[in-house]
């Protein structure tokens, strides 16, 4: 019996001291990235080549965890929920820690944007948002940080079927090719983000 109670003991610490090491190991601004199920994001892979198709930024409230990401609509949502829809993959920035004051900039601009509709046409503009857009705007608008250049649609694989189905979905005939936007595999590759261990 005793040695049961030695195991528990020791088990329950364990864990408790792994997943606290888990959680600490995030800052406040981290980038996190997800693969998602769906056609659309299906279809978002494809265009972009990346094992990714969404995105959002990782803020501690409440002594809890949130992603503020751009989905319908756009919201906070916890680490825990988050997860539940696919592992993440973590990044930040690799030349500098942000400070407060710069943690407290992103959480008001991320305001502007809340609950605001999910943009499935991919438009730059602020009346609808998607998920790479959102992190893309919170630090270039907030912080003066560019992670990575808009391109053209046209930069992107538009020949698989499915990308095309979805293209003529939103678009019709008139596809705007030299439409700028930013995808999530960009953010990814970002020369200023690195791995989060």
């Amino acid at each position: 019996m005793r040695k049961l109670l030695i195991l528990i003991v020791v088990f329950t610490t364990t864990y408790f001291f792994l997943n606290f090491k888990q959680t600490t190991n995030y800052k406040e601004g981290d980038v996190i990235f997800q693969t998602t199920s769906g056609q659309t994001g299906k279809a978002i892979q494809l265009a972009t080549h990346s094992k990714f198709n969404h995105c959002g930024v990782l803020f501690l409230e409440n002594n809890k965890w949130v992603v503020y990401e751009a989905v319908q609509p756009v919201r906070k949502t916890s680490l825990e929920d988050f997860n539940a829809r696919g592992k993440g993959i973590v990044k930040r920035l690799g030349n500098k820690t942000l400070s407060k004051e710069e943690v407290n900039t992103l959480k008001t601009l991320f305001k502007t944007y809340e609950h605001k509709d999910y943009d499935e046409a991919f438009n730059w503009s602020d009346e609808r948002i998607y998920c790479s857009e959102l992190v893309y705007k919170l630090y270039k608008n907030g912080l003066q940080i560019e992670l990575c250049k808009p391109r053209k649609l046209s930069d992107f694989d538009l020949n698989n079927p499915l990308v095309k189905e979805k293209l003529n979905e939103k678009y019709g005939n008139k596809i705007p090719l030299n439409k700028p936007m930013v995808s999530t595999e960009d953010i990814f590759k970002s020369a200023l983000l690195i791995d989060v261990k």
